[in-house]
């Protein structure tokens, strides 16, 4: 009798055994699985194990990463601003302990050996406010603005202060797209640079104008615009120009005259020749309208989106200055003047430095030439993109720019003597006496006495055209044409031309005499210098007027003691509502951490008693399997009989 190869309801023997070692190994493979979950406390080691929960776990622990990462930057930043307050308490006790060595200073209580006293402690104040100023803080100088690497304050061998800094913040990001000023900076935060305001140089748009440079600095990235082009009823054209990728207005004029070129109506693309800061289209024919198109804004930041024009004028475009910015195209392309012969002229610490700018193509070249002539001065575009600064480093000497005869000076917005100079800030603050109580003295050259009201003066305008309004062409006031200060010519005879001397004239930089040819010219001396106002200029001014017994400058600095003492206590303030502002950040980043890895513990950790649970089922499993395998491998072909 011959044995089947297959029984009807039977399975294979092979086959039978195949299955069997198939689920014994998938349970083995299971069973190890689980294993290395209850081991490693992980779900899963590859992503293919888990592929939708893979790629969540590795989203949530980016964020994880760098959530911790703002963390570490509060850190840091709270450290920083930990020992910027710790200073500025100190110098606060600095300004205390200075206001009392004034008072005791003023009058004439004080024996001189009291005074050289007075001021040998002056002088430990400027040693102690140097300890606080050029405090670090992880290796880093905390006063330096972004110049973190070298220390900011040294001692110069005529007794000033030079600050090395830059007046810049150093800016630390707490969470997605927030950023907190971490720092507190040397040059503007507590007045360690001379403040001086610019003028607004309103360069002229050009072709090479960078559209990043436009309102002020502010334009976005270019999207499309709608240009209609209405000959009716002859022909209409509208265009939807895409402007994507246009960095120059020359992009702008190629992208917008080539969507037309081809059409019965063209466009011509140029800068208004009349304002020479805006742009002008001109269809050939008709009229021309632009659009923004969606939500898009870019008509209107390119001043196009007017009402539709034969010649469509745009509005003032305001370009930022940059360092490649064309000199010629400052104060609308009229430039700065001839500068042949010329320049500025810079009175810095008892030096004067002149200023050559023949031949400076561009803004860069101005700056590079200003640093070059007197490494002391601070010289950058300001912080709107407006105009150029230009400010001492020196604490404890002053600092003025005037003209070298020419126009350069004022055409910058650099001159530091100027007709709107008010006279309240004139002689460092000091002002000038009643206006009212007091007039000018003046013996013209034909010998004959004058006295000139200058009641209800503001500024050094106001005096010009008080002192022209005694013989309008005759007798003449103007600013000087070298340096800084008011001239006074006179044409009445042939004698000295004399300003008496009181305490209004003294305090106009007037008082004297001069006869220097046919006109007589009395030309003033420059009572507007400029130098910074912080803690170290106050310290070094108060123990030079301690040590000469200057009266009168102590009498000054008494006010201003009291201002810096209330402006560095508001700095501080303003250094703990930035602590107060990222505790709270880092509460609110720790609140979300918890959250965070909660969500990821859940995606990613084992859950140890349901793996428990499995393995034991899986374990049972296995073994009934490998029971039944054992069985199946007893068998003989009598069982298939």
């Amino acid at each position: 009798m011959s044995i089947p190869s297959l029984l009807p309801g039977r399975v294979p023997l092979s086959l039978a055994t195949s299955r069997l070692a198939k689920s014994i190994q998938s349970g083995q493979l299971e069973i190890q699985r689980l294993q290395d979950q209850l081991s490693s406390g992980k779900r899963f080691v590859l992503p293919s194990e888990s592929p939708t929960a893979a790629t969540q776990t590795l989203a949530l622990q980016k964020l994880d990463e760098r959530r911790s990462a703002f963390q570490n930057n509060i850190g840091t930043a709270q450290g920083a601003l930990g020992a910027t307050d710790q200073a500025l308490a100190s110098l606060g006790d600095t300004l205390n302990t200075a206001r009392g060595l004034l008072q005791a200073g003023v009058g004439d209580q004080t024996s001189a050996a009291e005074r050289s006293g007075l001021a040998q402690e002056a002088s430990s104040l400027i040693q102690s406010a140097l300890l606080s100023l050029n405090t670090s803080y992880n290796g880093r100088y905390i006063f330096a603005g972004t110049q973190t690497d070298q220390i900011p304050f040294t001692v110069q061998g005529d007794g000033t202060i030079r600050y090395q800094g830059d007046e810049r913040s150093i800016d630390t990001f707490a969470d997605f797209g927030f950023r907190v000023d971490g720092s507190v900076d040397g040059g503007h935060d507590l007045r360690a640079l001379s403040q001086s305001p610019t003028l607004d140089l309103n360069p002229a748009l050009s072709l090479s104008t960078r559209f990043d440079q436009l309102n002020g600095g502010t334009g976005s990235l270019p999207q499309s615009v709608r240009v209609t082009l209405d000959n009716s009823p002859t022909a209409t054209v509208q265009k939807t120009v895409d402007l994507t990728g246009a960095q120059t207005i020359q992009d702008v004029k190629s992208k917008l005259e080539a969507a037309f070129a081809a059409e019965s109506i063209t466009l011509t693309v140029d800068i208004d020749p009349t304002t020479k800061n805006s742009l002008r289209l001109t269809p050939s024919a008709g009229t021309v309208g632009v659009q923004d198109v969606d939500q898009g804004r870019t008509a209107a930041e390119l001043g196009l989106r007017t009402a539709p024009s034969a010649v469509l004028q745009g509005s003032d475009l305001n370009p930022a200055i940059t360092l490649f910015t064309a000199v010629g195209d400052l104060n609308g392309g009229a430039g700065i003047g001839a500068t042949a012969g010329t320049g500025l002229r810079i009175e810095h610490a008892g030096k004067v430095h002149t200023v050559d700018l023949n031949g400076a193509a561009t803004v860069q070249d101005v700056l590079n030439r200003i640093r070059a002539a007197d490494p002391d001065v601070y010289a950058e575009i300001s912080a709107d993109g407006s105009g150029l600064r230009v400010a001492s480093r020196l604490n404890g000497a002053t600092f003025s720019i005037g003209e070298n005869g020419g126009t350069n000076a004022a055409a910058l917005g650099l001159r530091t003597f100027t007709a709107t100079t008010a006279l309240t800030g004139l002689n460092l603050g000091g002002g000038v006496p009643d206006l009212s109580a007091t007039k000018l003295n003046v013996t013209r050259r034909d010998g004959s006495a004058i006295e000139v009201s200058l009641a209800g003066a503001n500024t050094i305008q106001n005096v010009l055209d008080k002192l022209n309004a005694v013989d309008p062409g005759h007798f003449v006031a103007s600013l000087n044409t070298t340096g800084n200060g008011i001239s006074l010519t006179d044409d009445s005879g042939t004698g000295p031309l004399t300003v008496g001397e009181n305490a209004l004239s003294t305090a106009l930089g007037l008082n004297g005499s001069e006869n220097t040819g046919t006109t007589g010219v009395l030309a003033g001396k420059d009572v507007n210098p400029q130098q910074p106002t912080g803690v170290l200029t106050l310290l070094v001014t108060l123990q030079r007027a301690l040590a000469t017994n200057d009266q009168s400058t102590l009498n000054r600095l008494s006010g201003q003691l009291d201002a810096e003492t209330k402006r560095v206590a508001v700095v501080r303030a303003d250094v703990g509502t930035r602590q107060k502002l990222l505790t709270d950040v880092d509460n609110h980043l720790q609140d979300a951490q918890i959250s965070l890895k909660q969500t990821i513990s859940e995606l990613f950790d084992t859950d140890f008693a349901t793996t428990v649970t499995e393995f034991l089922q899986r374990q049972q499993s296995l073994q009934g399997a490998m029971q039944v395998s054992s069985e199946a491998l007893k068998l003989s072909i009598l069982n298939y009989l």
